[in-house]
């Protein structure tokens, strides 16, 4: 994580998210007073936005996704094999890889949901806000997150295969973007391959919407053991 932190990649990407969900606030709704939870029903508003959206294959493989691509071309990567084991660096690259594909859109939301709070909030009728609402928004933050998370580890994945920055910042994109035409004009009732739906989650996946999560999490677990076998027959190169 310090690492990871210390890359301008994570930053550059967070301030993305974040303007893009600016953009997205929709401001003409504004009408005073608020009812009582307004700021969380406005915050949701900017996460539904269809420029970030089409962002998170850009904005996810930007911090780490091309990583061993540097640090292989670099020679970086033969010394710093020679003090850690193969299994160790597989382990702390998938995981930093995911991480770097996560962060921007939770940091970004985060802040977002902050800055929601703080302007209009005060604005609100007195009340009690529901915890369902508090929770519905953070899961629509998380289940963004986790998508950027998939597509950097996707990055991860052709940058292994390929050695090459075209493939590891292109083709997540290239992959994500079909699955949008794909179901948008040949396939539509077939919303589970919509990244989209992913998000949103309008349509019916299982009871309370648990199928998304086991969906998202699997998912996950894929690209990271994908990559990880990659990255340990490109080591047994070196």
């Amino acid at each position: 994580m310090k690492e990871l932190l210390q890359e301008k990649g994570l930053w550059i990407a967070s301030l993305i998210c974040l303007i893009a969900m600016l953009i997205g606030f929709p401001f003409y709704k504004i009408e005073l007073p608020l009812t009582t939870g307004s700021f969380l029903n406005f915050y949701q508003t900017t996460l539904d936005t269809q420029l970030l959206l089409f962002l998170i294959p850009i904005v996810a493989v930007l911090p780490v996704g091309a990583i061993y691509v540097r640090e292989s071309s670099s020679g970086f990567l033969k010394l710093y094999i020679t003090r850690i084991s193969r299994m160790q660096y597989i382990k702390e690259k998938t995981l930093q890889i995911y991480a770097g594909g996560f962060l921007p859109f939770f940091l970004a939301g985060l802040f977002a949901k902050i800055l929601c709070f703080l302007f209009l909030y005060p604005l609100e009728l007195q009340g009690t806000i529901s915890l369902e609402s508090m929770q519905t928004a953070f899961a629509h933050l998380l289940r963004i997150s986790l998508i950027g998370g998939i597509m950097a580890e996707i990055s991860g994945i052709f940058a292994a295969i390929f050695r090459n920055y075209y493939m590891a910042y292109g083709l997540p994109f290239v992959c994500y973007y079909m699955l949008i035409i794909l179901k948008e004009r040949y396939l539509p009732d077939m919303y589970t391959m919509y990244p989209g739906e992913w998000i949103a989650v309008k349509q019916h996946w299982g009871t309370q919407g648990t199928g998304i999560w086991i969906f998202l999490v699997v998912f996950s677990l894929v690209v990271m053991l994908l990559n990880g076998l990659l990255l340990y027959t490109r080591l047994q190169e070196i």
